[in-house]
């Protein structure tokens, strides 16, 4: 007589208080499942989700029988082993410098220009290597604008600051960043803005010039902007940083920047690049490929940061300097530019292009070590950069001091 492979036997079941469990187990473990990946209540919580994953394979893998026991067994080994990677993968990418945004301060969805600061209120971030040593440890003050809090002139035409996380000051206290060192250097007699933030690239200069977003706060006649920009804000304003997926996106229509939208538009195609992005084994292993620039990327940065630059003076009136920083030669690699290139089409595009790249500067001394973001000492330096060229190129746009309205220092946001 042939074997017959045994069966469940729900008759069976119903005397045997361990069936009953691993049932009542499965709604318990696709809801934790559903947790972890609608609250990321830590950066790794990927890990938990495939964790809940294999405890549910594992579950029905006990209730089941023959061949298809097998087949769940196979799947809860992959699940277990996806867990080991994403492990693995997530220590990988905290100790090669991966971050997320300033802790309390990031707001994941707004309108116009993607996210930015919350709320107002003072923020504290910190950031810890491998071994429990810490990186940084920063308070940020948001004001009621939702900028960066900069101490200065209370009124009077501004100098505007555009930017990423290098302006608005990631790891830095507020009296350490660069719109405030360059406050300071003029005695905080002129009117200063942090319009910076973490992820910002060339296409949040241009939306919020076009929709007018900070415009109650900038004034009519804002004295200089200043944008501080790098070519590696190139895979920003291409939509392949992992972050960009409501950033803004501008393509070129019949040789104009034009906007169309979001990076990814609501639907199924954000839904699965987030869900990818969060996880740490396709950060580590594959976003690196995807983030390699082309020589279209970096034509398209370009025209952007041109398009900025060209609304900032047809507009405001105001003309505007880059604060331009040399990149290593990785980024470059087969898209046909190069630093200077660079330079050379951002002056003709009608800006003010400086290098503040602090090539003789020690690395340790100008970029926080094991994080890369920029030190109090570097803000200082290209600080003094910006303002030692005003005082010889453009002197005019440093004269305030006998405006009886630029005594006094405040917090700049004010514009009442």
């Amino acid at each position: 007589m042939l074997h017959q492979p045994e069966r469940f036997d729900l008759a069976t079941a119903d005397n045997n208080p361990r069936p009953k469990l691993a049932y009542f187990a499965i709604p318990v473990f696709i809801g934790l499942i559903a947790l972890f990946e609608s609250w990321h209540f830590v950066s790794f919580f990927r890990v938990f989700t495939f964790s809940a994953v294999a405890l549910l394979l594992a579950d029905i893998a006990w209730l089941t029988r023959g061949k298809l026991r097998d087949f769940f067994i196979i799947l809860t080994s992959l699940a277990v082993g996806l867990i080991i990677i994403e492990g693995v993968s997530d220590s990988m990418m905290h100790q090669t410098g991966g971050t997320l945004a300033p802790r309390g301060v990031f707001s994941p969805a707004q309108p116009i220009i993607g996210w930015g600061p919350a709320a107002p209120g003072r923020f504290h971030d910190y950031r810890i290597d491998s071994a429990g040593k810490t990186i940084y440890d920063a308070n940020y003050t948001i004001d009621h604008n939702l900028l960066r809090q900069t101490l200065s002139c209370k009124k009077g035409p501004p100098v505007v600051f555009f930017g990423c996380s290098f302006t608005f000051g990631d790891g830095v206290n507020d009296n350490e960043t660069l719109p405030q060192n360059f406050s300071d250097l003029l005695d905080r007699k002129l009117r200063v803005l942090n319009l910076g933030f973490t992820g910002y690239g060339p296409q949040q200069f241009l939306r919020e010039e076009e929709t007018g977003r900070f415009d109650k706060v900038i004034g009519p006649d804002p004295k200089l902007f200043v944008f501080l920009t790098a070519v590696w804000h190139a895979e920003r304003t291409a939509c392949k940083a992992y972050w960009t997926a409501i950033a803004p996106r501008y393509v070129v229509k019949n040789d104009k920047v034009v906007y169309v939208g979001d990076c990814n538009p609501h639907g199924p195609s954000r839904w699965f690049r987030d869900w990818l992005e969060n996880t740490a084994l396709y950060r580590e292993f594959v976003e690196p490929y995807r983030r390699q620039l082309t020589h279209d990327d970096i034509e398209l940065y370009i025209r952007i940061t041109d398009a900025a630059v060209q609304l900032a003076k047809t507009k405001y009136n105001a003309s505007t300097v880059i604060l331009y920083l040399r990149s290593d030669a990785s980024f470059f690699r087969g898209t046909g530019f190069t630093d200077d290139e660079i330079m050379q089409r951002l002056r003709q595009g009608g800006a003010t292009v400086i290098d503040a790249s602090l090539q003789k500067e020690p690395p340790a001394k100008i970029s926080i070590q094991g994080d890369g973001h920029p030190t109090p000492y570097a803000n200082q330096l290209r600080a003094s950069i910006l303002k030692n060229y005003l005082a010889e190129h453009a002197p005019s746009l440093l004269q305030s001091a006998s405006d009886p309205q630029c005594q006094g220092a405040t917090a700049s946001g004010s514009a009442d």
